[in-house]
């Protein structure tokens, strides 16, 4: 493996560390203290996200997201070479801020159970898991029993992870498009990612948690398997562990195959001096 992927993949994981311990964290912050409401939360994921593209983008792109890895090898050129160690390095990243986040907030965790009368590892411990992994529909905000459930299928979960995570793929590939003249500067442009993020997890929070990237929810759900939540995390309550990431990755997709399809012939035709269609990497 050369140097050079090397650096691309700890500026990768450094980047995801970052996005996972801000907006993951903010959640449980959340969850386990009552410190924070929905749109502080999605504010932090913001912040996140910004925060890790500025510092992983001018050495790996800044990806930070399988599902923006896959779709940019896939539509934009994307070396697949490359695919995989960023994907390890993006999943290492959430694991060790999962890590972080448990290791110092453990005590305050530990606290939040007895409060609410949770077991770890029992049903209805989804509500202090959520500090972790994604849950459909949102343990804080619908409820964590079978009524809970029957307001959001897991059709209803897969489709609205699908849906959000198109959004945010479309934009980050309209948003550093070379080809797009109405696009914001590059370095404005995890800014305005990060803008994204906020509105998306603002809406569908209360659906599924807004995961919309598959180590931001699979990652931190590892840990939290082994943090003693065991089959409340891997399968899950409702057998879904694998939606959050599988939707995601089909999401990003989708809006990879609408954006090639429909924005690379509009932006080339206004752009006769560089015929080849690239995201900014």
């Amino acid at each position: 493996m050369q140097k050079s992927v090397i650096h691309e993949m700890i500026a990768e994981g450094i980047g995801t560390f970052i996005l996972v311990l801000f907006g993951v964290g903010a959640v449980a912050v959340s969850v386990w203290t009552g410190g924070l409401s929905l749109w502080p939360v999605a504010l932090m994921f913001a912040l996140g996200v910004t925060f890790g593209v500025y510092v992983s983008g001018k050495i790996s792109g800044g990806h930070i997201n399988p599902a923006v890895t896959l779709t940019l090898a896939i539509f934009t050129g994307f070396s697949w070479t490359k695919v995989a160690p960023y994907i390890i390095a993006q999943f290492i990243g959430a694991m060790l801020a999962a890590a972080a986040i448990y290791g110092f907030y453990s005590g305050i965790l530990a606290q939040f159970e007895i409060g609410a009368e949770i077991t770890r590892g029992l049903p209805g411990s989804q509500l202090s898991a959520m500090g972790f992994g994604t849950y459909a529909p949102n343990p804080a905000f619908i409820g964590t029993d079978e009524a809970a459930f029957a307001q959001v299928s897991l059709s209803k979960w897969f489709m609205s992870e699908a849906f959000v995570t198109a959004i945010l793929v479309f934009g980050v590939l309209f948003l550093t498009d070379q080809h797009n003249t109405s696009a914001p500067s590059a370095n404005l442009a995890p800014f305005f990612i990060g803008l994204l993020v906020a509105a998306l997890v603002a809406y569908e929070a209360p659906i599924s948690m807004t995961a919309m990237n598959p180590a931001r929810d699979l990652g931190p759900r590892i840990m939290s398997y082994f943090f003693g939540w065991g089959e409340m995390a891997i399968p899950g309550p409702r057998g879904g562990w694998w939606i959050p990431s599988v939707a995601s990755i089909a999401g990003g997709l989708v809006a990879g195959a609408f954006y090639r399809g429909f924005y690379r012939g509009v932006f080339e035709t206004y752009d006769t001096e560089q015929p080849e269609w690239e995201v900014e990497k």
